[in-house]
């Protein structure tokens, strides 16, 4: 399984439910979701639903190559008695259109009553394009803003639904302006900002969207 998730679907009449399984354990109960939740995330894209005390985000989402995958971003959560909860945080990729089949009562499986798939592995960094005229040449020909600047970019944009980022000089010196090009062909635009680079060495760089 690697670092995959397996969720296994329930389905009653009016509902289903979710449980997972990963290397960390297994959810603390079977997340429930009514049926007609589900056709409200089928219209508007996005829903978020409780569960005692827990909370999952769904999302559908357009993949690379057209697919669309149903994100779950729970937050799982329990009673830590004296009027305080405690959890954690679990996010889960499904090809939307079996699970949306097998909900509907379509789908082929062994068991009627449950469903088990793995988890769909995480693509999330998008290739980066420099079309840097003079700000790149500046970074790369200085050791200690080209060690901050590769940190920064291995450490940030894990876009899961980019295909690329594109790069180009901001007016701003050693900074860069981006375009940020959805699956779904929808753009985001923003700045990597070199801050106090008066002080080369304890300048940062930052993102602005």
């Amino acid at each position: 399984m690697n670092n995959r998730t397996m969720a296994t679907v329930y389905v009653d009449q009016d509902s289903i439910s979710v449980k997972t399984r990963s290397r960390k354990g297994c959810s603390p109960q079977r997340f429930i979701i009514l049926k007609k939740e589900l056709q409200r995330l089928e219209e508007k894209k996005y829903l978020i639903t409780k569960d005692i005390h827990s909370y999952v985000e769904l999302r559908i989402c357009d993949a690379v190559g057209g697919a669309k995958v149903l994100e779950l971003s729970f937050t799982w959560l329990k009673d830590a008695g004296r009027d305080s909860v405690s959890g954690y945080t679990e996010r889960i990729r499904l090809p939307y259109e079996p699970f949306r089949s097998y909900v509907a009562g379509e789908g082929e499986t062994v068991d009627r009553t449950r469903w088990r798939l793995l988890s769909i592995l995480e693509q999330n960094r998008p290739k980066l394009e420099f079309q840097s005229r003079k700000n790149l040449k500046a970074v790369v020909e200085n050791p200690i803003l080209r060690h901050k600047l590769g940190k920064f970019l291995d450490q940030h944009f894990n876009w899961y639904n980019y295909e690329r980022i594109v790069l180009t000089d901001d007016y701003l010196p050693y900074s860069f302006f981006f375009e940020g090009y959805m699956v779904q062909g929808t753009k985001t635009c923003g700045g990597v900002i070199l801050h106090g680079e008066e002080n080369i060495r304890t300048a940062k760089y930052g993102i602005h969207t």
